[in-house]
């Protein structure tokens, strides 16, 4: 009898349910379809201007491979639909919405994650070809008293995206000072003249409800535990405070999921010799700023906070740090909503060194994604490319197995928002090299990276 309980409990894993892969997938679902469009207000374009990409989707017009809405704007077109954008109803009109699957989904290796950042979005260029369509669409006639207003809005929206002087400069990249400007904004401030883009990578999601609690942002000093930062880019998108309050349960309700969303296993073979080797590499060299990486019963990632690490100590770009003055924290401390957006003043201004799950598919990688590989990112950053091209980044023929992250092209990309220049202000692939960095010959990198693999 006793024998036959022992063989009991041992069998009980294998018919427990992972519950941490359906919450996951649960999470995935209702992530694809969010958005935060309210009363009219939010991430939307020009009324009924949707109707022409509904008729460009049936019929296969700029959806391909090589089309303007992937090549050009960097979404992530499937079946002739871009990920993340909904048509929905408001008094009697049609208006097209951006969601967070817009940004914060793509491609790595070829495969779509939901929740890893858009690598080739271009928010940019979005918003300055949206303006100008939009201005077109706005002087024909139209018929719904509500038309106008809202068009108006909308059109003020995407033409601060595509503003040469708060918007991104390269794809895959967004600018804070989008986020940043709206307090200036709500409190009839000017910007500053050496007011500053903090361009920084869409960032990763799984894991984020750890990572919050150092902090919203690639710097840290956002209080990510309220939630409020969630909605930042709709309220520069027109969304109104009292709006806000009325739909944040449905905020608090979105960062759960979050929560639920597991980082992206490895799709290709893995050296398990190498990664043994290189897992006493990293345990020296790498953990003492970005932690160990546990897994649970059913080999899913444990997530943990992560460390905030000073930029005398990382020192990467500084230009997302410099962009966090004195006066934007009063901004932020005297906000409309400042019960649930806040910020922590730190003693010393550095930035997030993230636990590493799923780093295979989050190249180019540190903050500003400067560094394409991560063989690059063990390298000195004399040695490190200056430039090199963004061009399909998710796809499979981009993607450099040895060295993890991206291939080089032998061809010139001729534009210029699709390559990385690390001479643009806030691009700079520097820093992030450390004395245990100088020692490490090829062989060392390689097995650094069979062992990153596998997480």
């Amino acid at each position: 009898m006793k024998n036959l309980f022992f063989l009991f409990l041992i069998s009980l894993p294998l018919f427990a349910q992972d519950v941490r892969q359906d919450r996951h997938m649960e999470a995935v679902e209702a992530f694809k379809n969010l958005n935060f469009f309210y009363k009219g207000r939010g991430m939307a374009v020009s009324p009924d201007l949707i109707r022409l990409y509904d008729s460009m989707s049936k019929l296969g017009i700029g959806t391909s491979s090589n089309g303007p809405l992937y090549q050009r704007w960097g979404f992530v077109v499937q079946e002739n639909k871009v990920r993340g954008l909904f048509n929905e109803p408001y008094e009697g009109m049609q208006v097209g919405v951006l969601g967070c699957v817009a940004c914060h989904s793509g491609k790595a290796a070829g495969q779509f994650i939901v929740g890893i950042g858009n690598k080739n979005i271009d928010v940019g260029q979005i918003g300055s070809d949206a303006a100008l369509a939009m201005g077109m669409w706005g002087k024909l006639p139209h018929e719904n008293p509500k038309f106008k207003e809202m068009h108006e809005r909308s059109l003020e929206f995407t033409k601060g995206l595509g503003s040469s002087k708060i918007s991104n400069d390269t794809q895959g990249l967004v600018a804070t000072s989008l986020i940043r400007s709206w307090f200036y904004k709500i409190q009839n401030i000017p910007l500053p003249a050496d007011f500053k883009k903090g361009q920084v990578k869409v960032p990763h999601l799984w894991g984020y409800g750890e990572k919050r609690k150092t902090g919203s942002f690639w710097d840290g000093e956002g209080n990510g535990e309220l939630g409020g930062w969630a909605i930042a880019v709709e309220l520069y998108a027109g969304q109104t405070p009292e709006n806000v309050r009325e739909y944040y349960d449905s905020v608090h309700k979105a960062e759960n999921y979050l929560g639920d969303f597991l980082s992206p296993n490895y799709p290709f073979k893995i050296d398990r010799v190498k990664a043994e080797a290189g897992n006493k590499i990293f345990t020296q060299s790498c953990q003492g700023c970005h932690g160990d990486h546990q897994r649970d019963f059913e080999g899913h990632p444990i997530f943990t906070s992560p460390k905030h690490i000073p930029l005398k100590v990382v020192k990467t770009d500084s230009e997302r740090l410099d962009a966090l003055t004195d006066q934007l924290y009063d901004l932020i401390e005297t906000n409309p909503l400042n019960n649930v957006i806040q910020s922590v003043r730190r003693t010393e201004h550095g930035y997030v060194a993230p636990k590493l799950w799923g780093i295979w598919a989050r190249f180019p990688y540190l903050h500003n994604a400067s560094v394409p590989t991560v063989y690059d990112l063990l390298s000195s950053p004399e040695l490190r490319p200056k430039k090199f091209s963004l061009r399909s980044a998710g796809e499979r023929e981009r993607f450099d197995e040895e060295k993890l992250g991206l291939t080089k092209v032998s061809t010139f990309d001729i534009i210029s928002r699709r390559t990385y220049d690390t001479t643009r202000a806030g691009h700079s692939n520097q820093g992030h090299y450390y004395e245990s960095f100088k020692t490490l010959t090829h062989e060392n990198k390689i097995e650094i990276i069979e062992y990153l693999k596998t997480l």
